[in-house]
């Protein structure tokens, strides 16, 4: 990564981390409400059979109910679970009522005990991150992990989940950076590619 795109990256990451904190939790509530219902409501996510997701950390949008909500009609869920091994984060069966873990990097886990699955069955991702743009391209925490599981999972929509005011002009970007096919914020959709699902 050029020293130019990273201090770019930084100073994004320092700007929307100040505008984070001005999000209420209240509001966090009442606009994670609005994401689901929208994911819910999509025939893409309705018609996806394998969906990897995540248990919101910090300030994310909270994603969780409708997820549970796939599970209970069938459809297989995943989260992502950090191998130590790979240095990387695997999929992973999330459990309806089996063990849970906090991981390395303070996300809820699936425990060992639960299946990983092949990146190639995912019908489709969805991705929190710290920014986006309406051109799809994502900013993440600056470690690159959801990056190397959405270049393995390359059958997947991908769907950024975000607040509204995570949207921004334009995110830094290089070659290996994940864009997003769709993005997903309170306020509505954007489709990005002929493929979003949207």
């Amino acid at each position: 990564m050029s020293a130019e795109v990273r201090a770019a990256k930084e100073v994004l990451r320092r700007e929307v981390r100040a505008r984070l904190r001005g999000l209420s939790a209240e509001a966090r509530a009442c606009e994670s409400g609005r994401i689901r219902e929208r994911l819910e409501t999509s025939l893409a996510f309705q018609r996806a059979r394998c969906v990897l997701g995540y248990v919101a950390l910090g300030s994310e949008p909270d994603v969780w109910e409708v997820l549970e909500r796939a599970m209970a009609r069938g459809v297989e869920v995943a989260v992502p679970r950090w191998d130590e091994g790979l240095r990387a984060y695997a999929a992973v069966r999330a459990p309806r009522a089996g063990e849970w873990v906090i991981g390395p990097h303070g996300a809820r886990e699936p425990g060992a005990e639960a299946t990983v699955l092949a990146f190639e069955r995912l019908d489709l991702v969805l991705v929190p991150g710290l920014a986006f743009d309406r051109s799809g391209r994502r900013l993440g925490r600056g470690h690159g992990y959801f990056d190397r599981m959405l270049a393995r999972a390359t059958q997947a929509l991908r769907w950024g989940i975000g607040w509204d005011l995570q949207v921004v002009d334009a995110v830094p970007a290089e070659a290996h950076d994940m864009s997003m096919d769709a993005l997903v914020t309170p306020g509505g959709w954007d489709a990005v590619t002929s493929r979003s699902g949207v």
